[in-house]
């Protein structure tokens, strides 16, 4: 038997497929950790396919099953997937963040849905495949660290991707953001520390990413982790939460362990805004302390933004650039505010008429899907891409760029691509229509 693997992108979205993406563009390791559950001795063949920098042909070669994983956005493109590998005789299975929101829809389109994670899950669907009988729907979220397996890297496509690997410790989050669907696909299970740092040490690299929703989250964890990290003599960046920039121990700690960016899903400068959403820290006017304390250890940071709150005012957004200058940050992202379904935002937007469309290819964090509270939507598409364009004009780039921490530490031209990189990649988003 033969069997194909998709990383389905959203084929009208070019913006992470450009020249410049493997100055930002981080690698996946959902085909790597697919191929890795996939019982030895069952399929004669395996292709992989990352539509990031590969293209599906249909027809160069006869599957028995493709599977398909896909986010909200890119929906759309896999189900086109789905139905010409049916035409073909091919068995479909679908999963990811969107097939676990919406399984009834997947199924519209596929044999299979697998929702959650896929430890236990894809074992079972091959099992019952091999004997005939394969079920509609699994759903086994009883998954914790010890099933983990460890990525087969060495399967996955590297073209346009950044060459620092990643790792995830933990992939969950304890954090109840109405926007973020993080929590419909993990839970938070932290992998044994041995486990993590003898995978980093098969990795042969001088840095790593870690894809951890928070890697401080569990502090105790953490610190365990970073005095591991200390000893292999590792670089390395990870997301964090911006309470993380009042616990000096805990920076210190990981400076010392090879710690030199955090990104910070920072969101709003309105506080009210944050905590209307549920953000555990919601105090916006802290955020230029928080940044310097985290710079004063030696790290970067990385501030990320949406647009689109219910307290958003235009004039308050218009003056994002000026303020994010303010504030310090070495990057800086932008995106729309987006209610993914499944998430606890969609549901109350959906209940209250706020959704527009259900074009899932729109939900990308670059179209406004809903109709907001002070602007119209069109209006607030405007204001994104002014602010992102301003935000990343090359006097904004050079400035963040030479004085950050990271100047001091030899790693300025990382920093320097990571921003041109960004740069570019705003400008593919302002020719979307």
């Amino acid at each position: 038997m033969k069997l194909l693997m998709i990383h389905a992108w959203n084929e009208l979205d070019t913006s992470y497929r450009g020249k410049f993406s493997n100055l930002f563009s981080y690698p996946s390791l959902t085909l790597a950790v697919i191929y890795s559950l996939i019982p030895n001795g069952v399929f004669e063949k395996i292709d992989l396919i990352d539509e990031n920098s590969q293209k599906v042909d249909y027809d160069k070669d006869i599957y028995d099953v493709v599977m398909i994983s896909f986010d909200t956005s890119s929906s759309l493109t896999a189900y086109k997937h789905c139905e010409e590998f049916r035409k073909r005789g091919s068995y479909i299975v679908c999963g990811g963040y969107h097939a676990t929101a919406l399984p009834d829809e997947a199924l519209q389109h596929c044999n299979t849905v697998i929702c959650g994670p896929a430890e236990k899950s894809i074992p079972e669907f091959v099992a019952d495949f091999v004997k005939g009988q394969p079920k509609q729907l699994y759903r086994n979220y009883d998954v914790c660290a010890d099933d983990f397996s460890i990525p087969a890297r060495d399967k996955i496509t590297k073209r346009k991707k950044l060459k620092i690997p990643a790792i995830a410790a933990n992939r969950g989050c304890s954090n109840y953001c109405k926007y973020c669907s993080m929590r419909t696909m993990w839970k938070s299970c932290p992998r044994p520390v041995k486990s993590v740092v003898d995978e980093i040490k098969e990795l042969k690299a001088k840095m790593v990413i870690f894809y951890d929703p928070n890697f401080f989250g569990n502090r105790d964890y953490a610190i365990e982790l970073m005095t591991e990290l200390k000893k292999i003599k590792i670089l390395w960046v990870s997301n964090a939460t911006a309470d993380f920039g009042y616990d000096h121990e805990l920076m210190q700690i990981a400076y010392e362990s090879g710690c030199r960016g955090v990104l910070i899903g920072l969101e709003s400068l309105n506080s009210q805004s944050l905590a209307g959403v549920g953000k555990r820290f919601h105090n916006a006017d802290k955020y230029k302390e928080i940044i310097e304390n985290i710079h004063s250890h030696g790290i970067a940071v990385n501030g990320c933004f949406v647009l689109g709150f219910d307290s958003d005012t235009e004039e308050e957004l218009l003056d994002l650039p000026n303020r994010v200058d303010r504030l310090g940050l070495d990057l800086c992202r932008f995106a729309i505010l987006t209610p993914y379904p499944g998430t606890k935002l969609y549901e109350e937007y959906e209940k209250s008429g706020r959704i527009i469309t259900k074009e899932w290819s729109r939900y990308n964090q670059h179209n406004t899907v809903f109709r907001p509270i002070n602007m119209t939507p069109e209006r607030l598409n405007e204001i994104f891409r002014k602010v992102s364009k301003e935000a990343y004009s090359w006097k904004r780039v050079l400035k963040r760029t030479f004085t950050s921490p990271w100047r001091k530490n030899g790693y300025v031209f990382i920093l320097l691509g990571a921003n041109i990189g960004f740069k570019f990649l705003e400008i593919n988003k302002r020719k979307k229509k």
